[in-house]
């Protein structure tokens, strides 16, 4: 059984805040202008998908996927983006109601991992979008599972930094795990509250907690009510099963600092058929915001090896 304090990554993450923030070298008072190029809606069933670019469309080499954490948005990415589109295209989406996706009406009880993953590949046929290099952290990561596994001739690489890949669970484990322990943090409607920084801060091993604590709550409230469905949505998926079909080349990645991710790593180590693991140094677990020039040279290492 998973702990619930290790697995609710996303709503603890938005309250990590410490006196590390202050020495931040990156800003994150300004994360909607990034060094995205374009932008775009796609409107699919029941919703609009919001996507961000940068670099050559124009490119032979399979485009760059990006999908950003529980709870997150494009913007967690706007620090690694640019080198990894050097001679290539970075794509960004935002998630089902995270960011500027937006769907109609109530979030439901579970957005399943295969439902979005399948709208993401939808997007894909739509752009003209045949393979992809796919990097996916948290949420997104576990997204990145099931859209590998089910379609696998559509990603020639997988990235997955930082993401809890856990067996499947029944809906009275959900319950037990998600819906009594978090109302602390959510209001009964399911918007996200503020959290004390102190547990998350110790819990991601990160280095700027500040900084990225006012992000993440931020992102947060903009995802509002899609952040339980979505974490319901990765704990009932047998995600830990899921690894075993999957043959393309795969990178773990994950911060050196301690931090609650790194539980899941043997597991997805012994399930994937073709993994390598590297860690990004000095660096908590969301290695994009914490250390983004070691974690862009560390991805496009793996990628351009490919």
């Amino acid at each position: 059984m998973i702990d619930r304090r290790t697995f609710s990554l996303g709503a603890m993450a938005a309250a990590a805040v410490c006196t590390h923030g202050a020495a931040a070298q990156v800003a994150f008072s300004e994360p909607a202008k990034g060094p995205w190029t374009s932008s775009g809606l796609l409107q699919r069933a029941g919703g609009v998908l919001h996507y961000v670019t940068l670099g050559d469309p124009a490119s032979t080499r399979p485009p760059v996927v990006l999908l950003h954490k529980l709870g997150g948005w494009v913007a967690d990415w706007r620090f690694v983006a640019p080198a990894l589109a050097e001679g290539r295209r970075v794509i960004a989406f935002d998630l089902p109601g995270h960011g500027d996706s937006r769907w109609l009406g109530n979030a439901p009880y579970i957005q399943s991992l295969s439902e979005t993953a399948a709208l993401l590949v939808g997007a894909l046929d739509e752009m003209g979008i045949s393979q992809i290099d796919l990097i996916g952290t948290s949420l997104g990561g576990c997204v990145s599972v099931p859209l590998t596994a089910f379609f696998p001739d559509r990603v020639r690489s997988l990235t997955l930094v930082s993401c809890a890949l856990p067996r499947a669970h029944t809906l009275a484990e959900i319950a037990t795990l998600i819906d009594e322990p978090e109302k602390a943090i959510f209001t009964p409607q399911g918007d996200p509250l503020p959290v004390d920084a102190s547990i998350s801060a110790k819990m991601m091993g990160l280095i700027h907690a500040g900084p990225i604590a006012a992000e993440q709550n931020a992102s947060r409230r903009r995802a509002g009510r899609w952040i339980q469905p979505s974490e319901r949505g990765v704990l009932i998926t047998d995600i830990k099963h899921l690894l075993t079909r999957i043959s393309a080349p795969t990178l773990l990645l994950y911060g050196d600092q301690p931090n609650a991710y790194l539980t899941f790593r043997a597991g997805a180590e012994g399930a994937l058929k073709n993994a390598q693991t590297r860690f990004v140094p000095d660096s908590g677990a969301f290695v994009m915001q914490d250390n983004p020039s070691a974690t862009a040279a560390v991805l496009k290492s793996f990628l351009d090896t490919g």
